[in-house]
């Protein structure tokens, strides 16, 4: 809906109206008992949000009429100070429409925080909070008078002419001209620079997508019979087919020399070219449990490990809508640039997952070493204490298990300690309810254990 002028189609200022309908309503329990809200087919509305109009006396105004109320009673003072006086026809940016002002006065009873979360929601303009209570005495009349008003007699355009709303050109022209605040002036691109542009990424611009690009050159032909192809619209030497042709004469000369290295099907990690595949390396897996009674689950693990903000597992449940990853990365930074672990943690990243099943799809859709077991590379168990989580597990007896993974206990810091778990050899950790800032003294705690223990048992999982 366009904005429209200040003025009705009787000349009636939005503004007057509005404090003069206040005014006859005063005797009455509600200061806008005489404005009705009404909607699209003129039913009356509770909201000035459901409206599409309002009705005041027998003169009907659109929402977006717009007043001589100013949203900034600083700059106002300086147009009016510099002799420029804005008109709320030719710049209604800078003025609050009729619905902003309705909408503050129907939540003229509310707290600040409650009443902007209420118009940034609904895309409207509010009052600021320092000047809000003198805006609301203004329009209900408690005083005659304030300072981010734009008077009729100072108006750029007579009073008694009573102009209507602009027309789109007019406003086309007003939005457009040099001196209009608030008005976002439509951007014409400039031709001659689309094509400078275009010219400098097509002749000069060299995109490095990949190592191999990096130690390529923009030079013409190499000598050797290195091939030239393009990439990102450059020319760039390809040092492929030099590799082809010299790698026969290189395993030729190794042979002469009695050097020849072993058929490449049997050496792990080379290829049939001699070249050295690099390895993925193997992550390590931390186990989660299961229980719906787990402080810690898979919607609110990477928050807690990464960042040191514990969130009640229900609220993280509700948060992802129900739905879980299968398998949760966590990055692990060691050294000084940890931030929810401290500066600690074994320097890579672990893969987290909560049943027995998905460490065994780990094991089986590894890269590296096919079919590996899987459970090699777990080095932390989370439990609550219940013995059914183990039945699964390579190591289902408790005692068993513990010496070749950590165990971690979590619970609420003011509940007893699981019986169970007196007799393992578990870590505990302890969330406190409320105190939300020593989430991170506990992180940081998890991860110099898991680091300490790693380092003694499993120092390969360590970069």
């Amino acid at each position: 809906m366009s904005t429209m002028a200040s003025t009705s189609a009787n000349g009636a200022d939005a503004l007057d109206l509005i404090r003069s309908a206040i005014k006859d309503a005063s005797i009455q329990a509600d200061p806008l008992a005489s404005i009705q809200l009404l909607d699209d087919h003129s039913s009356p509305v509770p909201s000035v949000l459901q409206a599409t109009a309002v009705k005041i006396r027998d003169v009907s105004l659109p929402k977006s009429t717009t007043t001589r109320l100013a949203r900034s009673r600083d700059e106002l003072a300086a147009r009016l100070a510099s002799g420029s006086p804005p008109d709320p026809d030719a710049e209604p940016a800078f003025f609050y429409n009729v619905e902003a002002v309705i909408l503050a006065l129907q939540a003229r009873d509310e707290r600040p925080g409650a009443y902007l979360a209420q118009a940034a929601t609904a895309k409207v303009a509010s009052f600021p909070t320092l000047d809000r209570a003198a805006i609301l005495d203004y329009l209900l009349g408690r005083r005659s008078d304030w300072a981010g008003v734009v008077h009729i007699r100072d108006l750029p355009r007579a009073a008694a002419d009573g102009v209507s709303a602009p027309t789109s050109t007019s406003a086309e022209a007003a939005a457009s001209a040099p001196g209009a605040q608030g008005v976002k002036r439509a951007y014409k691109v400039n031709r001659e620079d689309v094509e400078y542009v275009k010219r400098i990424r097509s002749q000069y611009e060299v995109v490095l997508r990949t190592r191999n690009d990096a130690l390529r050159g923009n030079i013409a032909a190499l000598v050797g019979g290195a091939a030239v192809s393009r990439v990102a619209g450059s020319k760039v030497a390809d040092f492929e087919t030099f590799r082809r042709t010299f790698s026969a004469k290189v395993e030729a000369s190794r042979k002469a020399a009695g050097k020849a290295p072993p058929p490449s099907a049997a050496r792990a990690g080379v290829s049939a070219g001699g070249q050295v595949r690099k390895q993925r390396a193997q992550d390590p897996i931390v186990v989660l449990s299961s229980s719906p009674t787990s402080l810690l689950n898979m919607f609110n693990i990477k928050q807690f490990l990464e960042e040191g903000v514990f969130v009640p597992p229900e609220e993280a449940r509700q948060r992802a809508r129900g739905v879980a990853d299968l398998v949760v990365s966590i990055t692990s930074r060691g050294g000084s640039t940890g931030q929810g672990a401290q500066g600690v943690g074994i320097g890579r990243r672990i893969l987290v997952v909560d049943s027995a099943e998905a460490v065994v799809r780990l094991g089986s859709s590894s890269a590296a070493t096919p079919g590996a077991d899987a459970w090699n590379r777990v080095i932390a168990v989370f439990t609550t204490g219940q013995m059914w989580q183990f039945k699964t597990y390579r190591w289902n007896e408790p005692r068993e298990l513990f010496k070749n993974v950590m165990g971690v206990y979590v619970r609420w810091h003011n509940e007893p300690q699981n019986p169970n778990v007196r007799d393992w050899n578990v870590i505990e950790l302890q969330v406190d309810r409320a105190k939300r800032h020593t989430d991170k003294q506990v992180v940081s705690h998890f991860w110099r254990q898991l680091e300490s223990w790693t380092q003694r048992r499993k120092p390969h999982l360590i970069s």
